[in-house]
């Protein structure tokens, strides 16, 4: 074994026991890079007070400074195979798993499939879907069951629209569904009423006013998130992620952190 080699495991191992916020040591600055989503004036969307929590955990516990960084999700993925940095909300694919090396799970989202009609209003499981049209950003996926589906069971279009304009297409029945992911614990109930009563009304379109949409009777997919990082670049990195995402299992601060996710 090299004495780098030796330095490096030695220095891993230490960070599985403390978190490196425990000594003052230097952090390690890293370029995040998270998808870029806009509203309907064409801003970008900030990041959400829960997502800015977990990348503070990270920060704190593995001894990392993100620079974060809002690109479309296909070219955000480009920077990250030529080793500029790593990204956050990751979902497995066949196709991806051989070219990143991902993290260890950080949550666990159950994803729901969104319509309208009643010609979608029981849609239970991955089979209802047959032969349906999904709307989906570019390059977005919901993990390796919905990478299997897509295109045997259902058919995706994807796209650059918002989500208002991807409500307005299903109203027009120019698609089918919409697929969004939701925390554990956030039950079917409060999802309709999420949708009906807070995010269609939020865009104060009249031709979305007065519009009730479906959710399914239940999810569809269970997605994992990760970060993830090219197989040859930032795996000091990813170490430390995985590194703190172990402690923060075992002690229960990750638990903690991701009630509110």
């Amino acid at each position: 074994m090299s004495i780098l080699r030796f330095i490096r495991l030695c220095s891993l191992a230490l960070t599985v026991i403390v978190s490196p916020s425990s000594f003052g040591w230097t952090k390690q600055n890293v370029n995040l890079y998270y998808p870029e989503i806009r509203d309907a004036k064409g801003n970008v969307v900030p990041l959400t007070p829960q997502v800015s929590k977990v990348f503070q955990y990270f920060e704190r516990e593995a001894g990392l400074k993100f620079s974060v960084i809002y690109l479309p999700w296909k070219r955000a993925q480009l920077e990250v195979m030529k080793g500029n940095g790593i990204i956050y909300g990751f979902s497995k694919t066949s196709e991806r798993l051989e070219l990143y090396r991902f993290s260890l799970p950080v949550v666990h989202l159950p994803v729901w499939a969104i319509s309208y009609g009643p010609e979608n209003a029981r849609l239970a499981e991955l089979k209802d879907l047959k032969a349906k049209l999904v709307t989906a950003s570019v390059g977005i996926t919901h993990g390796i069951e919905y990478d299997r589906a897509r295109n045997t069971i259902f058919t995706v279009q994807e796209d650059l629209l918002t989500y208002q304009e991807r409500f307005r297409k299903l109203i027009s029945r120019r698609s089918d569904i919409i697929f969004v992911p939701f925390a554990n614990r956030v039950g079917r109930e409060e999802i309709v009423q999420a949708i009906n009563q807070k995010v269609v009304p939020g865009f104060n379109d009249p031709e979305l006013s007065g519009r009730t949409f479906n959710v399914s009777l239940n999810p569809i997919f269970l997605d994992t998130i990760h970060f993830a990082s090219s197989k040859t670049h930032q795996q000091y990195t990813m170490d430390k992620i995985d590194a703190a995402i172990e402690r923060g299992a075992k002690n229960g601060s990750l638990s903690k952190l991701l009630r509110d996710y």
